[in-house]
């Protein structure tokens, strides 16, 4: 173990014990350890400072901003009703309608953060309708997002087993077997179903009734007696369509989608749907500083050779010829720890080099393991540093650590078991 390598590893498990005190900001920890990351060398000053033009940096404070200018509008609630009432007036039924509505929408759409950013008015709206606190469904509703990557080779999908063989390739990968189109939904599909089943039937039951800290986000009783002027509520309504549609069809136009949210805020002040106040009362900075932080912390680990370092741990104690359950159940739960403080890709990426190179060493195959990884990655809702869905979720239902892990432990182990179990049978390592 190097120098460096003690350092950001104890400065990563001293962010860790300051986080779970839950005395300081979250956002004020993150950029701080973010500073002693760079100080003390795990970390440079311009790839610390890149951090803050992350495109979910940008997303996260820009969306809330088209979010709270909608959520002002006749239509949030109405739609919000229509729904209540085609659900029979059921509020557990109107929301595993809208868990269902964006599981399709997964299927075509990469990435949870623009589908929660378009749901989360509606979901707050017809939780102030039947008088239910958001923290009840905010974790839920986000976190069967980041269940439903099929892998279903469509669109973007189509082209994800051309991404793994080419990390086999880098590698020098030559057991000789490689990866078909159908594999990754293959390997994805039948998770993806039962972890869908747990979100609609069982995962509000270990949500909290009440939330555990202050709610940050939309405050829709109090924004039903404000009247939005008709022409700017007109206006408002081609923003929010405009950038909903810009989310979904990103992939397909090639526009990154932060232009959109933040092309919709700009237009958002142009036509004056909100006051600079509320402007800048939508925006949330301690959110999105701990995205920021969390963000550095994992170009740390990266860069200082921790994450390899522990990585290879693990890979020398596997022995010389493991069996497939255990290799790949190692390399799981190794890339699951880690994304909890990491960006997604960037863990995977992190960790599929040493997997290979650990099949290579035993002499297996390595497409088990490294849908293993990919899959594990997305098991990312243990902190508000995971992915940048929960910090935004923590901010509308009031979660916080305790409540997170509550809430997060019951899908993370039947996750965990059903997919190395499933990968294990379908794609055995020797």
């Amino acid at each position: 173990m190097t120098t460096q390598i003690a350092i950001c590893i104890g400065l990563w498990v001293l962010m860790l014990v300051i986080m779970a005190m839950d005395k300081f900001d979250y956002g004020a920890v993150a950029i701080g350890i973010g500073l002693l990351l760079v100080v003390t060398g795990c970390v440079d000053a311009k790839t610390a400072l890149s951090k803050f033009s992350d495109t979910n940096a940008i997303i996260i404070p820009t969306m809330m901003i088209v979010a709270s200018a909608f959520s002002k509008t006749r239509a949030v609630g109405s739609i919000a009703g229509m729904l209540s009432k085609v659900s029979g007036g059921n509020f557990n039924r109107a929301i595993r309608t809208f868990m269902l509505i964006n599981f399709v929408l997964g299927m075509f759409v990469p990435g949870a953060i623009g589908r929660i950013a378009i749901v989360y008015p509606l979901a707050v709206a017809l939780c102030a309708e039947h008088n239910v606190s958001p923290s009840k469904i905010m974790f839920p509703l986000a976190v069967c997002m980041l269940a439903d990557q099929t892998g279903i080779p469509i669109g973007g999908g189509a082209v994800t087993y051309n991404q793994y063989n080419g990390y086999l390739q880098a590698a020098g990968y030559t057991f000789g077997d490689a990866f078909k189109m159908t594999d990754p939904f293959l390997a994805k599909g039948p998770v993806v179903i039962i972890m869908m089943i747990y979100f609609l039937f069982f995962s509000m039951k270990f949500a909290p009734d009440t939330p555990p800290k202050p709610i940050t986000g939309l405050d829709m009783k109090k924004r039903a007696a404000v009247q939005m002027d008709p022409k700017k509520e007109i206006a408002v309504y081609i923003i929010f369509a405009t950038v909903c549609v810009g989310l979904v069809t990103s992939t397909q136009t090639g526009i990154p989608q932060w232009v959109f949210t933040l092309g919709g805020a700009v237009a958002v002040l142009m036509v004056g749907a909100l006051p600079m106040k509320e402007v800048t009362g939508a925006i949330p900075f301690s959110i999105t500083y701990l995205y920021i932080g969390a963000l550095i912390m994992g170009a740390a680990l990266q860069a200082s050779g921790a994450g390899q370092w522990i990585g290879g741990i693990i890979a020398g104690a596997l022995g010389s010829r493991p069996s497939t359950v255990l290799l790949y159940a190692a390399f799981w739960i190794l890339t699951m720890v880690f994304t909890q403080f990491m960006n997604n890709a960037a863990t995977a990426n992190l960790f599929i080099p040493i997997a290979i190179l650990t099949c290579e060493t035993i002499g297996c195959s390595a497409l088990g393991v490294i849908l293993c990884i990919q899959m594990a990655s997305l098991v990312a809702y243990f902190t508000p540093m995971a992915t940048a869905v929960i910090p935004i979720i923590m901010g509308a239902g009031g979660y916080d650590n305790k409540s997170l892990i509550k809430q997060g432990l019951v899908p993370a182990v039947l996750n965990t078991i059903v997919g190395v179990a499933w990968v294990s049978i379908m794609f055995p390592a020797w």
